[in-house]
């Protein structure tokens, strides 16, 4: 059994961290073994004990959140550990600029800080912690798991860069049988959750360079967060990045974010394929979610058009609305265990046995071409 994560909390307002403290010395698998109130004293705490999880507020007088992020990856040497980093961010634009910035930088996720005047806001900031926290403590201790395992006598040692399996031997998932592809693909369809924007920012860009086509991507985030993040892959991709509007003509060469707070559908207009917002309930608790854009793509493109793709996040959203794609013999991939921040929707997706292929994250864009270039001969 895993010893006890520990937890380390920074924040510069005492209720804020007393408020942390007592709900995270609820959830199971941690200890609470410090709370400071700026990015500096972290610093020092970390170099007199050790930890494995931070969470960091954002917006904070000195040293803000990123600046500490950056001190601390750069401080490695000095420190007892290195713990991994759960932003705690305000809804204010500026505090999902940084926030992007802190998950590119390595940031293990991010929470968005409830205003205080918001109903139930503690009920709200308890049930993110809890559920973050946990996805967090069950791949460290998968972590944990595999690395005592020690090989039989007689096997041979791993060899660099030998391929590994793409799902670990305890996980048994069967793939789809395969279809004939001969229609060329009209878009690709992306499903991501927690862990997604430091995903994203590794592989769209690789994506992007080696395809014309569209994508359309829901990334759970809340309002504000959205645009922050598209801003910041427009910046990287060689595609244009937006937030996938109400009104917006899907076309070639662009990204379209699903905007924080809200479901993107695409609907058919003519002989175009038009974006729409709406405020409908949350599908397996989220808004946007991954299931509603599935749905609506493989009601609006042609049989045999669609790439769809589910990668890193917690829970089951997108899994499914696999099978209204796979009705239309869509061409579907699943992010492996082993590059998954949280192997959620990746596993959901897997064990429909809908799936065409399951791929590390940085071989999804050659899983998607291959598909692809199926329908240019």
């Amino acid at each position: 059994m895993a010893e006890p994560a520990k937890i380390l909390i920074v924040d510069d307002s005492k209720v804020f961290r007393s408020i942390l403290e007592k709900i995270i010395s609820t959830i199971p698998g941690v200890q609470v073994v410090g709370a400071v109130d700026s990015g500096l004293a972290a610093i020092e705490f970390l170099k007199i004990r050790a930890a494995d999880l931070m969470t960091l507020d954002v917006e904070m007088p000195g040293l803000d959140g990123l600046e500490t992020l950056k001190k601390l990856l750069a401080s490695k040497a000095e420190l007892k550990s290195t713990p991994e980093v759960l932003m705690i961010s305000s809804l204010t634009r500026t505090g999902s600029d940084t926030t992007m910035k802190a998950l590119e930088l390595g940031a293990f996720d991010f929470i968005a800080k409830p205003a205080p005047e918001m109903p139930n806001s503690q009920e709200s900031l308890s049930r993110m912690l809890n559920n973050t926290v946990t996805a967090w403590v069950s791949r460290r201790n998968r972590g944990i798991a595999r690395s005592s395992v020690t090989p039989r006598a007689g096997t041979a040692p791993t060899v660099a860069g030998a391929q590994k399996p793409a799902v670990p031997a305890a996980f048994s998932y069967t793939l789809a049988r395969p279809s004939i592809h001969v229609k060329p693909i009209m878009a690709i369809v992306v499903g991501v959750s927690t862990g997604g924007p430091k995903s994203l920012a590794d592989m769209l860009p690789k994506l992007c360079s080696m395809t014309n086509l569209p994508i359309l991507i829901v990334q759970h985030m809340p309002p504000n967060f959205t645009k922050s993040l598209a801003d910041s892959l427009d910046a990287k991709c060689k595609h244009k990045v937006v937030e996938g509007l109400p009104g917006m003509v899907v076309q070639d060469n662009t990204v379209y974010i699903a905007p924080g707070g809200c479901h993107m559908i695409v609907t058919t207009k003519g002989a175009s394929y038009v974006l729409e917002n709406n405020t409908d309930p949350p599908e397996n608790g989220c808004r946007p979610s991954v299931d509603v854009l599935f749905r609506s793509a493989a009601k609006a493109y042609p049989t045999d058009s669609l790439v769809g793709v589910v990668l890193t996040g917690m829970g089951n959203d997108g899994a499914p609305a696999l099978q209204h794609l796979r009705s239309k013999n869509a061409y579907l991939i699943a992010q492996d265990e082993e590059s998954s921040v949280v192997f959620g929707m990746p596993r959901a997706a897997a064990v429909t046995g809908l799936l065409d292929k399951v791929a590390t994250l940085m071989r999804i864009p050659e899983a998607i071409l291959e598909r692809v270039n199926i329908g240019k001969k």
